[in-house]
């Protein structure tokens, strides 16, 4: 039964429709309550958020907006779904009637091979954590301490490691057990999308962490930037060298995330005032580096404005300031002298 369970599963779902995971909990209980919190205002020139031709496909405006101003939000209770009798396989969890795709779906039809077991874990994988390495760096990770403490396994989808996946789970003492075949008796399901007072709590002993590297480094930079390899979605700076050129003058350290260890990005992060990176999962190094009222400026591209990444510069103590670059046939163009003004306008607020 067990290995045609992917097939069984799924005609069913195409025939009655395909249940809510959440809905087929056992148990539902509350880890840590909702908390509404001040939020400061995005640190830009103005009319800056005019310059917005669209924003990223998973987001809208007036949710971008509303991330950009300063107001009170509430951020979501963490809350713990235990569903029983689960399967996990083929990157997709299979439970009673339905099933929830966690990494884009393998060709396989059976579950073949040896079968793990585990009595009770905690699922620590979900559609973004295992796309994209910034969700993984943080949510993935918070969610594998939160199993930490509740002296669950943390348990996730088979997939290949992330380029700076060991050396982080080196700092943050972390571990995984990863399975394209595995029955889950009890398996604690999380809604984690709440940055509450726990999850800072989280986020900060991972930094208490990943930060005790840097007492290891010498000379530490006050202003970096962080250039996009080639390993993650196609966001062309086509003037990133000109770029470049301009902050290595005004005497930014250049660091190439791709090229370097996490310890030794952590060690030229940890103590800077000002870090800038084209918007993406890059960034995500400073949420677990950069002290507390430093300021992060990201440079957006115009037809994907994303500013997710300030909630949590927000629930971190970090400002967050932006800039948008224009439309050119290649990519984007960000003229320098924009830039500049930016971090005229960073100095004056912060």
């Amino acid at each position: 039964m067990q290995r045609i369970l992917p097939i069984a599963a799924r005609l069913r779902a195409r025939l009655l429709g395909n249940p809510r995971l959440f809905d087929r909990a056992s148990e539902i209980i509350e880890l840590a309550p909702a908390v509404d919190r001040m939020q400061p205002a995005a640190i830009a020139l103005p009319g800056e958020f005019d310059r917005v031709v669209a924003v990223q496909e998973e987001t809208t405006r007036a949710i971008e907006l509303e991330r950009l101003r300063e107001s009170t939000r509430r951020h979501g209770a963490t809350i713990g779904y235990r569903v029983d009798n689960t399967i996990l396989g083929n990157g997709t969890l299979y439970f009673d009637g339905g099933y929830e795709v966690i990494r884009q779906r393998s060709s396989k039809r059976l579950l073949n091979g040896r079968q793990d077991h585990f009595s009770e874990a905690q699922l620590c994988s979900n559609y973004v954590i295992d796309r994209y390495f910034g969700h993984w760096l943080v949510d993935g990770l918070t969610l594998e301490l939160l199993a930490a403490q509740r002296l669950l396994p943390a348990i996730g989808a088979a997939n290949s490691l992330w380029p700076h996946e060991p050396g982080y789970r080196d700092l943050c003492d972390l571990t995984i057990s990863r399975s394209d075949n595995a029955r889950i008796d009890r398996l604690w399901v999380i809604d984690d999308r709440g940055l509450n007072d726990n999850w800072i709590s989280r986020i900060w002993e991972l930094r208490l962490r990943v930060r005790s590297v840097a007492k290891q480094n010498g000379a530490k930079a006050k202003r970096v930037m962080l250039v996009r390899g080639t390993l993650g979605s196609r966001r062309n700076l086509v003037n990133s060298a000109e770029v470049v050129e301009e902050l290595d003058r005004l005497g930014f350290q250049i660091i190439n995330p791709e090229s370097e260890t996490p310890q030794s990005i952590v060690g030229k992060l940890s103590e800077v005032e000002m870090a800038i990176a084209v918007e993406g999962s890059g960034q995500n190094h400073c949420f677990l580096a950069m002290p507390r009222s430093s300021t992060l400026v990201t440079i957006q591209p115009p037809t994907r404005f994303n500013a997710h990444s300030k909630m949590r510069a927000d629930a971190i103590g970090i400002n967050w300031g932006f800039v948008v670059a224009d439309l050119d046939p290649d990519g984007f163009f960000l003229p320098v002298d924009r830039l500049l003004r930016t971090i005229d306008e960073v100095v004056r607020r912060t």
